[in-house]
């Protein structure tokens, strides 16, 4: 009965975590929605700078940059700063987009992991919906990642096993009897 009982709690945890890993590769195709969002964001925000620029500069938006930025007035140099990060955020932005967008799998799961914007991720997060996504990629990462906690809480379970024997080998379990 215990054993049996044993091969029902690993087949429930496999199941649960199984689910948990097919979330990772769902949790990043929301992630790139959202990065993808706020990608269009910005340059719907530049494009209004790039039109003052087309009237203005005959389309050079780095000359409308250097303008406000040489102009004394504070207020005019922050607005150059700004567009100018505009740019640099459209950048990284489509750089992430692509990272996350080419390759193989494997390199993409990497990037996604080791290159995650916090902010972005937390947002993702808020806004997240489970679901079970059933292609090979999801399957796989699930299927891993049951397989990997599964292994270390078998491994947790023998060294705490190991431990347990070892002690009370050497007498050093102190049990207690009824306080009085």
């Amino acid at each position: 009965m215990p054993k049996m009982l044993a091969t029902l709690i690993d087949r429930c945890l496999f199941t649960v975590f199984f689910i948990l890993g097919l979330q990772l590769p769902e949790f990043m195709q929301q992630y790139m929605q959202r990065l993808s969002g706020h990608l269009h964001e910005a340059h719907y925000q530049l494009d209004q700078f790039q039109a003052i620029a087309d009237n203005q500069f005959q389309g050079n938006l780095l000359a409308l940059i250097e303008r406000y930025q040489s102009n004394s007035d504070d207020v005019f140099q922050q607005t150059g700063q700004m567009i100018e990060n505009l740019m640099l955020r459209i950048e990284g932005f489509n750089q992430s987009l692509t990272n996350l967008q080419q390759g193989d799998y494997l390199n993409r799961l990497y990037y996604f992991i080791t290159q995650i914007d916090p902010e972005l991720a937390t947002a993702t997060l808020r806004q997240y919906q489970l679901a079970v996504p059933l292609d090979m990629h999801a399957l796989a990462t699930g299927a891993t990642f049951a397989i990997v906690l599964l292994l270390l809480g078998n491994l947790l379970a023998i060294a705490v096993k190991r431990l347990i024997r070892r002690l009370s080998a050497n007498n050093q379990i102190i049990t207690r009897g009824p306080l009085t």
